[in-house]
């Protein structure tokens, strides 16, 4: 199992010897705030399992109506590409922008418009050999991911459960789930926000469907010590050889 802990790219250097104790990969997301910081990045380790990044995303949109707000997103998410060659990330997640409350019909106007505006960073990725894939974040539902990631054949889709519960209008998974994910970000919440609590703290009920994407890569998407996560996906793996048996 591809199974990554998402942490702060500031941590990932503490957090190795960690990760490699417990057989995890990692995903860094790569904060703003250092993204500069070619120190940090050039002497980060070399960790022996598998490492993506989450792009940069806070108040970026590539169909921004400010140009210069369309512009510096452009720059960041090829920026951020780059940072994850340097770190040795083999895939890199990222979001729309699309703003929240978007009705259907307004996503699916803008999905055309997003494909093209993610072309040349769709190119870069093909060209450092990063596999790029986009996560439902506030999308009413998966109608214009589909038109996307039909219009970017090379674009793959990252699943989070507790986005399209919390956040979009179609919160049941197996709409979501016929984009064929690749890459899911896994965490639990209330029903009301995004929390990113431990698996089985909330009412996500992933273990309704996950058991078909158990060779996609998994990111535990948590806050704090993910243990009872870990705790959660053995038992569950359990119960799903049990049940093959």
């Amino acid at each position: 199992m591809d199974l990554r802990l998402s942490l702060n790219v500031r941590d990932l250097k503490a957090m190795a010897p960690r990760l490699e104790a417990l057989g995890l990969g990692a995903e860094a997301y790569l904060d703003p705030e250092v993204l500069e910081d070619d120190e940090l990045f050039w002497n980060a380790p070399r960790l022996r399992l598998p490492l993506s990044v989450h792009l940069p995303f806070w108040n970026l949109d590539l169909l921004s109506p400010d140009p210069e707000v369309a512009g510096l997103t452009l720059r960041r998410l090829l920026f951020g590409l780059e940072r994850a060659v340097e770190l040795g990330a083999d895939r890199a997640v990222l979001h729309s922008g699309i703003p929240a409350g978007r009705t259907p019909e307004e996503a699916l106007e803008r999905a055309p418009l997003f494909a093209e505006a993610l072309r040349p960073v769709v190119r870069r990725a093909r060209a450092l050999g990063v596999a790029l894939f986009l996560e439902n974040t506030h999308e009413p539902d998966p109608a214009s991911l589909k038109v996307v990631l039909e219009a970017l054949p090379e674009l793959g889709f990252c699943f989070d459960a507790s986005h399209a519960q919390v956040f979009s209008r179609t919160p049941l998974p197996e709409p979501w789930l016929a984009l064929a994910p690749d890459h899911l970000h896994l965490n639990d919440h209330d029903g009301a926000y995004d929390r990113h609590w431990n698996l089985g703290w909330g009412i996500g009920h992933h273990e309704d469907w996950l058991g078909r994407f158990l060779e996609a890569t998994l990111v535990l998407e948590v806050r704090g010590d993910p243990t009872p996560s870990l705790r959660w996906l053995e038992g569950f793996l359990d119960q799903t050889l049990t049940e093959a048996l």
